[in-house]
């Protein structure tokens, strides 16, 4: 006969009551001994407790079906009534310390094997090539790919227990370390009368201290950040305090240090994890960073009826407009992911040489969205995916369901029973911006259609096993036949994991040092063009005897 003890823990009045029931397992010898246990109340009553559990243990009463092996559903209900009046006062506390005892080491056997299990599969990598499939012919291009030769050539050396894309792409997200970081918001107002906001770091995991945060700052500012969220300013402010904290704070940034728009994923924002670790890599390099958040996510206002989408530009225009006309001699580049990634990649092909932007990188990219549609529609969990981001984008709507009220075809009603990303852009993307059918927005809003026409230096880095940004949406073709273009992909990743590197899985994921490389590179190169005389400044030989021409 075999057995397992079972604790049961449960409170009765104010005092906690452990019973401890140790169980046998039905094999041939406790279905012959049955014929033997004894059935009356009485008998069970006058037993010892693991005794009476024992027999109790076979009454296994489902509704108003019989127990098997204890008569009626009343006797089996008495039995238990029976051991119950048997074990109160006779319970004893050697009963209780066994329970406490083997509870405890249950859990902590369970939770070491657990610890050293991960610490022994964390150490232990599964290393790939990193593919270069569109390798840029532009010097720019070029000379920055050279520079990441060095990272590229290591491989992909991925945590062994995290190569599956569903559960890396699941852990990435309670792994990860969230860093605490402080921003001081920024809201821009766009042409149409819009706002979006602009996120500005002012400490990264404590590298300044709170106290710095005071330097010619009045009003209740800090006392905001002290007491919430990390946002130091949540309201329509463009006073002068906003501008006086913003000068206070990038007093010490030169006036050409490289500027870094960064743009998250669907229903993202500064918040976002993959975001606040580049951003931290960024600005130790020297970097001036900002989360450029789109209408209505991470809780931006929301004042006309427009939602962001895949294929609008607008705002990611303007603000690149305003940043270049606020720091002319910096050079300007953006990071996006996912769903940022696309509008990003749109944005670059719209237009072309007049970009503004010195470099771009795009992760997770779904570069085709009804190939992306597809993935999410079928399978167990694309559909956990799809609800999961529909969830999110329900959260962010909800409070500006009124705005929307005067809009043709606008039914508030499938906007709220919306269970999937397909739904959700049915119900109000599509209607927002007057497109037919989900499907042609999906087709339309690709960045497929326009990487061709992309003008600046862009690394695109994409996971094959991506189950969102799924690898048959790449454009391959496209991004081969254009010069100004890198494409680096890596076996495994999931979607924005890539757990790999020496800081995974708890930290940057492992494209966050490459495209830093990348994007070094490009200043480099910038400023060496920059300070590089040209041929109308370089002196001509002058013969001897002879003066020159005046």
């Amino acid at each position: 006969m075999y057995t397992y003890i079972r604790t049961s823990r449960r409170r009765v009045g104010r005092r906690l009551r452990i019973e401890v029931c140790i169980r046998p397992c039905v094999t041939t010898h406790t279905r012959r001994a049955r014929a033997s246990t004894p059935h009356s109340s009485r008998a069970r009553a006058s037993m010892r407790p693991v005794e009476a559990s024992r027999a109790i243990a076979f009454a296994r009463v489902r509704g108003r079906s019989r127990a098997r092996g204890l008569g009626t559903h009343a006797d089996a209900r008495g039995g238990f009534q029976a051991m119950a009046s048997t074990m109160g006062r006779r319970t004893t506390t050697a009963t209780r310390a066994l329970g406490g005892a083997q509870g405890a080491f249950g859990v902590a056997v369970v939770a070491g094997a657990w610890y050293a299990a991960m610490v022994v599969m964390t150490r232990t990598r599964t290393r790939s090539e990193v593919r270069v499939t569109g390798a840029g012919r532009s010097a720019a291009a070029t000379a920055a790919l050279d520079a990441c030769a060095e990272l590229l050539n290591r491989g992909y050396d991925a945590v062994s227990w995290l190569t599956n894309r569903h559960v890396s792409t699941i852990l990435s997200s309670l792994l990860r370390r969230d860093l605490d970081v402080k921003y001081q918001r920024e809201v821009v107002t766009m042409p149409d009368g819009g706002h979006a906001t602009l996120d500005w770091p002012l400490s990264v995991d404590g590298d300044v201290e709170d106290e710095a945060f005071d330097s010619g700052v009045e009003g209740d500012a800090c006392e905001i950040e002290r007491r919430g969220p990390p946002y130091v300013n949540r309201v329509f402010d463009q006073s002068a305090l906003v501008r006086r904290r913003l000068a206070a704070h990038q007093a010490g940034i030169a006036a050409d240090a490289p500027v870094l728009v960064l743009m998250s994923g669907i229903a993202g924002g500064s918040h976002d994890k993959y975001l606040k670790h580049f951003l931290k890599r960024a600005r130790a390099r020297g970097f001036r960073c900002v989360a450029f958040n789109c209408r209505g996510t991470s809780e931006s206002p929301l004042t006309t009826p427009q939602f962001y989408s895949a294929s609008y530009t607008g705002d990611i225009r303007h603000v690149v407009s305003t940043l270049h006309e606020r720091f002319p001699n910096a050079p300007l580049f953006a990071i996006g992911w996912s769903l940022g990634a696309n509008i990003l990649t749109n944005f670059l092909g719209e237009e072309g040489e007049n970009a503004k932007l010195d470099g771009a990188a795009a992760l997770c990219n779904p570069f085709d969205l009804n190939k992306c549609d597809t993935a999410l529609e079928s399978g167990f969990f694309g559909k956990i995916y799809s609800r999961a981001m529909a969830s999110n984008m329900r959260k962010l709507f909800a409070p500006h369901e009124n705005l929307f009220a005067g809009l043709p075809n606008y039914k508030p009603e499938l906007v709220k029973a919306a269970k999937t990303v397909r739904d959700f852009d049915e119900a109000i993307t599509r209607v927002t911006f007057g497109f037919p059918s989900v499907d042609a927005y999906y087709e339309y809003s690709g960045s497929k259609n326009r990487i061709a026409d992309v003008r600046v230096p862009l690394m695109a880095v994409q996971a094959l096993d991506d189950p969102i940004a799924v690898a048959d949406s790449i454009p391959r073709k496209a991004i081969e036949n254009n010069e100004h273009i890198i494409l680096l992909e890596t076996e495994t990743g999931g979607h924005l994991a890539w757990e790999a590197g020496p800081e995974a899985p708890f930290g940057a994921p492992w494209p966050d040092a490459v495209v830093m490389r990348f994007f070094e590179a490009l200043v480099d190169a910038k400023r060496e063009t920059k300070f590089a005389p040209v041929a109308s400044e370089v002196a001509t030989p002058i013969d001897v005897g002879t003066s020159p021409a005046r």
